[in-house]
C-alpha cells in the first residue's frame, strides 16, 4: 500500500476509534473487575483493523507498536528495580524498623496529614514520586495497616504528598521536561508554579487532618500495636544499620544520581545488610530480590505485612506498560490521536482558555499514552506554538501542564504513574480513584487563581511583564 493511498481520519472517525479502543479496556475493568493486561491485547486486535481501513498495513502499525513500546523500557526498569528494593528492604529490616518508629510516635488521628507532609518533603528533596512511594511510602503503609486504617485511605495521603513534592522539585523529571519542552527557566518555572501548588497542598493537608479526626479509631487496639512492635523486635536485629539502605537512596538522589542506579544501590545495600547484619543466607536474600521476602513468624499480621516485594511482584505492571504503550503506538501511527486533540487548539483565545485546553490535552494524552513524561513532551510541543501565536504567557503553560500532565495522570488507572505507585503500596489503581482528590483540588485552585487574577498582584510573570519574561527566556536559550 503506497503512501498516497493513506487517508487522514476525520474527527468523528478518530473519536469513534479512540472510544472503542479504550471502552474495551475500561468497561470490563471498572464494572467487572477484569485484569487490564489482557484487555489491552484485545484492544490491539480490535483497533488494528480500524487503522488499516485508513490505508496502513499491519507492518506499519507493528512498527508503531515497537517504536512506542521502546518508550516503556525506563518505567518498566524502574518498577522492576523497586520490586527488588522492596524485597531486600523487608529482608534487611529497613521497612520493619521505620514501621516500629512510626508506631511509637504517630497518633492514629494525625497519621494521614503526617504521612502527606512527610511524602511531600521526601519527594521534594529526591525528585521522584516513584522513589517516595516505593520507600517512605511502603514504610508508612506498614504503619497505617498496623493501626487498622483502610489501605486505600493510607495510599491517598502517601500518593498525594509524593506527587505534590514531585511537582515542585527541581530534581524531578517532570519539572525538567516541562520547562525544557516549553523553553523556560526551570527554577523560575517552579517558583511560578508554587503560587498555585502550595495553596492547594495546604488545602489538602487540612482535608487529611480533618479526615483523620473523623476516622473512628475506637477499634484500634493499642495493645495489638505493642504486639506488632514486639513481633518486629523478635524477628529482626534493629539499631541504626537497617536505615543505611534508605540513606543510600536519599543521598544518591540528592546528588542527582539517576533513579535506576540509585534504586539499585539501595537494593544492593539492603542485600548486604540482610546478609551480613541480619544473618540471612546469600541464597535466601537473592530470592527476596527475585520473588519477595517471606517472613516466617508466629504473628500472622507481621508475616503478612513484611512478606512482600520482589522483581516478580512487579511483572504484571511491567507487562501492562508494554501493552499500553503499544496501543498508543497503533493509534498514533494512524493519526488518530492528533485528530482527536485537534479541536482543542481552537479554544485557546485567553489565559483561562489556554489553561483549560492545556489541562484537557494533558489529561487526554495521559489517557491515550499511559505515560506522564510523554504527556509533558506531547502537550508542551503542541501548545508552545499556540501560546506564542496567541501572545499568551508561557509561564501559565508550564503551570497548567503540571496539573494536566502530572497530577491528572493519577486519575487514569492504566497510566504508568498510578500503576507504579499503587503497585508499590499494594492497592488497586482503579479502586483508588475515589480517594485521589488532590488533582481536583489543584485544578480548582489553578482555575480560581486565573479567573480572579489574584496572582497578578504579586507576580510580574502573571502580569505578563514582557521585559522580565523575555530576559529569562534569553538566559535559558543562552545556556542551551
Amino acid at each position: 500500500m503506497t503512501e498516497q493511498e493513506k487517508k487522514a481520519p476525520s474527527f468523528g472517525y478518530a473519536l469513534f476509534v479512540t472510544i472503542v479502543s479504550f471502552s474495551i479496556i475500561m468497561i470490563p475493568a471498572v464494572f467487572l473487575g477484569a485484569k487490564t493486561q489482557p484487555l489491552f491485547l484485545i484492544s490491539w486486535i480490535i483497533t488494528i483493523p480500524f487503522c488499516m481501513k485508513l490505508g496502513y498495513t499491519y507492518k506499519e502499525l507493528q512498527q508503531g507498536i515497537f517504536h512506542y513500546c521502546a518508550k516503556s523500557l525506563v518505567p518498566m526498569t524502574i518498577v522492576l528495580c523497586v520490586g527488588a528494593l522492596i524485597g531486600t528492604w523487608n529482608a534487611c529490616g529497613t521497612v520493619p524498623l521505620i514501621t516500629k518508629l512510626g508506631l511509637l510516635t504517630i497518633n492514629p488521628k494525625y497519621f494521614l496529614v503526617m504521612s502527606f507532609v512527610i511524602c511531600i518533603i521526601f519527594s521534594l528533596f529526591t525528585g521522584t514520586s516513584f522513589g517516595t512511594c516505593g520507600t517512605a511510602g511502603v514504610a508508612l503503609m506498614g504503619v497505617g495497616l498496623s493501626m487498622g486504617l483502610h489501605p486505600l485511605v493510607i495510599a491517598s495521603s502517601i500518593i498525594g504528598g509524593a506527587y505534590f513534592g514531585d511537582a515542585i522539585s527541581p530534581l524531578s523529571d517532570s519539572t525538567n521536561v516541562a520547562a525544557g519542552s516549553v523553553g523556560v527557566d526551570l527554577f523560575e518555572s517552579i517558583k511560578y508554579q508554587a503560587i498555585t501548588t502550595l495553596p492547594a497542598a495546604v488545602i489538602c493537608a487540612v482535608i487529611f487532618f480533618l479526615w483523620g479526626l473523623n476516622i473512628d479509631t475506637s477499634s484500634v487496639d493499642l495493645s495489638s500495636i505493642g504486639d506488632v512492635i514486639s513481633g518486629i523486635e523478635a524477628n529482626y536485629r534493629l539499631g541504626l544499620v537497617p536505615l543505611i539502605p534508605m540513606g543510600v537512596v536519599l543521598v544518591m538522589l540528592l546528588f542527582k544520581v539517576p533513579s535506576i542506579p540509585s534504586i539499585l544501590c539501595g537494593s544492593i545495600s539492603g542485600f548486604l545488610v540482610a546478609w551480613l547484619y541480619q544473618g540471612q543466607s546469600f541464597t535466601s536474600v537473592t530470592m527476596s530480590m527475585w520473588s519477595g521476602y517471606v517472613l516466617e513468624s508466629d504473628n500472622a499480621f507481621i508475616a503478612k505485612i513484611f512478606s512482600r516485594g520482589g522483581i516478580t511482584s512487579m511483572s504484571g505492571t511491567a507487562f501492562l506498560f508494554i501493552f499500553a504503550f503499544g496501543l498508543f503506538g497503533i493509534l498514533s501511527t494512524a493519526g488518530i490521536i492528533d485528530k482527536v486533540v485537534e479541536p482543542l487548539m481552537k479554544k485557546v483565545n485567553s489565559r483561562l482558555g489556554g489553561t483549560i485546553c492545556t489541562v484537557i490535552l494533558g489529561f487526554v494524552s495521559n489517557i491515550t499514552s499511559a505515560s506522564g513524561n510523554f504527556s509533558f513532551v506531547f502537550t508542551g510541543n503542541l501548545m508552545t506554538p499556540v501560546y506564542e501565536q496567541k501572545h499568551l504567557n508561557k509561564w501559565d503553560l508550564t503551570r497548567a501542564m503540571s496539573v494536566g500532565c502530572l497530577l491528572s495522570g493519577l486519575l487514569v488507572p492504566w497510566n504508568s504513574n498510578p500503576l507504579t505507585v499503587t503497585g508499590f503500596l499494594g492497592v488497586d489503581s482503579t479502586q483508588m480513584l475515589p480517594y485521589l482528590f488532590t488533582p481536583l483540588v489543584t485544578a480548582a485552585v489553578l482555575i480560581v487563581v486565573e479567573v480572579t487574577g489574584i496572582d497578578k498582584k504579586f507576580s510580574k510573570k502573571a502580569r505578563g511583564s514582557e521585559d522580565q519574561v523575555n530576559e529569562k527566556e534569553r538566559e535559558y536559550e543562552s545556556v542551551l
